[in-house]
């Protein structure tokens, strides 16, 4: 079972032919992306998030935020 990442707001695929285009929407930069493929390959926000850059910077800054107020 994949897991989505927390940051993801809005993700969806579109299949034309052998062509499938993944659209998603990442809170993190505040873009819309669009990926297009010829297998059925999933964005890394979707397949395994814990290697996205986008998403290990924006915890490691929440981490930061919540680390300084409980101390």
């Amino acid at each position: 079972m994949s897991h989505r990442c927390p940051y993801l707001e809005e993700y969806y695929r579109d299949k034309a032919g052998p062509l499938r285009t993944y659209h998603f929407d990442c809170h993190v930069d505040g873009r819309s992306h669009v990926r297009r493929r010829l297998s059925d390959s999933p964005p890394i926000c979707v397949r395994n998030f814990e290697d996205c850059v986008l998403y290990r910077s924006e915890k490691r800054r929440e981490d930061g935020l919540i680390t300084r107020y409980t101390d």
